[in-house]
This record gives structure tokens, sequence and C-alpha cells, in this order.
């Protein structure tokens, strides 16, 4: 008696448990993508919250901008009169 006796599998389904390990490894590296994808985007978000609250903290308003790779990818812009929210754009840039 075999191993594959052992779980169910007999001889025959050997290649049905390579193709088991092959779904597995596609859905694993479909699940890191995944995960790669949602960390970028919320650090990307954490950073925007930060350049927000930087803007808005200006004291008699202005523009601040964010540089990646030497070129402006977010622009950051605070009204001078109170209660106008700081706006965050990165097409203006």
């Amino acid at each position: 008696m075999t191993w594959l006796d052992w779980v169910g599998a007999g001889g025959a389904s050997v290649p049905v448990l390579f193709l088991l390990l092959y779904a597995l490894r596609r859905a694993k590296s479909i699940a890191e993508m995944y995960l790669k994808a949602h960390l970028e985007a919320r650090a990307e978000r954490e950073q925007r919250a930060t350049m927000v609250a930087m803007a808005a903290s200006l004291p008699e308003g202005g523009a601040a901008a964010c540089f990646e790779e030497g070129q402006p990818s977010w622009l950051f812009y605070k009204h001078a009169e109170m209660g106008q929210r700081a706006v965050a754009s990165r097409e203006a840039a």
C-alpha cells in the first residue's frame, strides 16, 4: 500500500495532484499581487493624508507640492479664507 492509497488518491491521480499543486501556486501568486497592490494603495493614501494635513496647517494659505523622481506628483492648496478645505490634486501636478 502506497501513500497515495492512504490519502485516497490511488496511483492514477498523480496528474491531479500536480494540477492541484499548480493551482495552489497560482493562487499564492494572485494573493501576493493583491496584497502588494493593497499595501501600495494604503501607503499612497497615508502619504496624501499627511500632505493634506501639512497644507491645511499653512497659517495663511498657500500651496505645497510633493515631488517624486524630480517631477511634481501632487499639488496641495489651501485657501487663505478660513473654513475652506485643503485641496489635493494629482492631475494639477
